[in-house]
């Protein structure tokens, strides 16, 4: 079908067999249009390609998933016996259809992540958070340390947290872009250093309440 510039309307291709010029049946509008061979020749049913069928000798290996077939490979996730029909080839390992649907529909394989949580960026994040909050602060003067001891305080709760989340990060799979650990050491560092001030400040607290 060929659509009509002016109006839309969809002018059928016979109008164009004998010349390039028509006209639009509905508008009359002058239609110019060059016709491609593939346009006047009927669609032809495509079948999808077959892969030769190779009967199992007697003491061979047969394909788990057709039987009346020789088995090539060996499925590197389950282990079964697969011909070429029936497995693919995934980075330098042959594993057959249903694993590479289990491995793809559940993300069992990191090849098939397309988004990763940051838990390096996140660690980092929140053992600087106090740190982010008192920057600001400090231009408001004298009076900022009021504001100034709000986020301190709030370190007791966020520096454990940026701990455990250095230690979580640490084994989790980083960015997809490689790169090295840098993020998860300083948020580890820091998250100790605050865990350290915090637990020396508590330990004094509690020496001058019971030495009194």
């Amino acid at each position: 079908m060929i659509r009509c510039t002016a109006c839309g309307y969809q002018i059928p291709a016979a109008v164009f067999a004998s010349s390039r010029e028509g006209a639009c049946p509905l508008c009359r509008r002058p239609v110019q249009a060059v016709l491609l061979p593939a346009m006047s020749q009927a669609p032809k049913a495509a079948s999808p390609p077959m892969l030769p069928e190779e009967p199992p000798a007697p003491g061979e290996a047969t394909c788990f998933y057709s039987p009346n077939r020789r088995a090539t490979h060996t499925c590197s996730h389950c282990g079964v016996y697969v011909s070429d029909a029936w497995s693919a080839q995934w980075g330098t390992d042959y594993v057959c259809l249903k694993c590479l649907d289990d491995l793809r529909g559940h993300r069992k394989d990191a090849r098939f992540e397309v988004r990763r949580v940051l838990w390096d960026n996140i660690a980092l994040g929140t053992a600087l958070l106090p740190f982010l909050i008192c920057v600001p602060l400090l231009l408001l003067g004298p009076a900022a340390v009021i504001f100034i001891a709000f986020p301190v305080m709030a370190s007791v709760i966020t520096a454990p947290l940026a701990l455990a989340f250095s230690i979580y990060a640490w084994k989790k799979p980083r960015s997809m872009v490689p790169r090295g650990a840098a993020r998860t050491v300083w948020a580890l560092v820091l998250s100790l250093l605050q865990c350290g001030a915090w637990g020396a400040f508590i330990f004094a607290a509690l020496s001058q309440t019971f030495l009194r």
